[in-house]
């Protein structure tokens, strides 16, 4: 089409109307603008086009990421329950014992639940790589936008409160091995005697130490499931709002 104004413009000129060729100049020149503007209107919806396809990207990383977190927590839960109900079994057992043996095999036979503890860790790959790519400003709605961000901002919030976790876990057993040194245990586990002193003449029963390593352990699990209870909650509202947000660009 631009060839046929150029055909028009010359054979306007050779005739000598300017008035004319004015006019088809000014028309070619319209033309050409337009074309520009087609053009560029064209590589924004590309560009708004392949924008839409990477947030879609993300947000399908990021379900399957907080799907991952909501599994462990579920799992740290589930643990969380079983060790509270053993300690609430030992703790019950220590006092109402009739002997510091009997007390002792209560935590002895214990043990490999009460030296563990279950923490949770965020899946964070796909909001992270969004992250150092510059790329959150990708994410179309505000209000999706915010409850991601505030959901991995509070990482620092549940690391201080399982480092409680692992303390008080820890310090359970630094506290407790000393004790479960003795003559019972070294005959089960090293199939020897010992000039080691008897169960039934250590401090089991009445150990402040001890029950209070318990019962801290005990009541640090409550707090600590009521926090990883609500992360599950709001995983639960991010994944609605990502779901509802896909199928709403379908």
């Amino acid at each position: 089409m631009i060839n046929f104004f150029r055909r028009i413009r010359k054979k306007l000129a050779d005739d000598n109307k300017p008035l004319k060729y004015a006019r088809y100049a000014i028309g070619e020149i319209v033309l050409v603008v337009v074309g520009i503007l087609i053009a560029l209107q064209i590589n924004t919806w590309n560009e708004e086009r392949i924008l839409r396809k990477k947030e879609h990207v993300y947000l399908h990383e990021i379900r399957t990421n907080l799907q991952d977190d909501f599994a462990n927590i579920k799992y740290s839960l589930d643990f969380n329950r079983k060790k509270d109900s053993t300690i609430g079994a030992c703790l019950n057992t220590i006092l109402l014992a009739k002997s510091d043996g009997e007390a002792m095999l209560a935590i002895n036979s214990n043990m490999p639940l009460l030296a563990q503890f279950s923490v949770f860790t965020q899946n964070r790959v796909a909001f992270d790589n969004m992250l150092s790519s510059e790329n959150i400003g990708i994410i179309s709605t505000d209000t999706l936008r915010n409850m991601l961000s505030a959901y991995y901002a509070h990482r620092s919030l549940l690391e201080g409160t399982q480092e409680r976790v692992k303390e008080l876990t820890r310090n359970f057993v630094d506290n407790i091995t000393p004790k479960l040194m003795n003559r019972e245990n070294i005959r089960k586990f090293f199939r020897v005697e010992s000039e080691f002193a008897s169960a039934d003449d250590q401090d089991f029963k009445t150990d402040q130490v001890l029950f209070g390593d318990l019962f801290g352990m005990q009541r640090n699990l409550e707090s600590h499931s009521q926090f990883l209870w609500e992360y599950q909650q709001n995983i639960e509202r991010l994944l609605e709002q990502i779901d509802l947000f896909l199928i709403q660009k379908e």
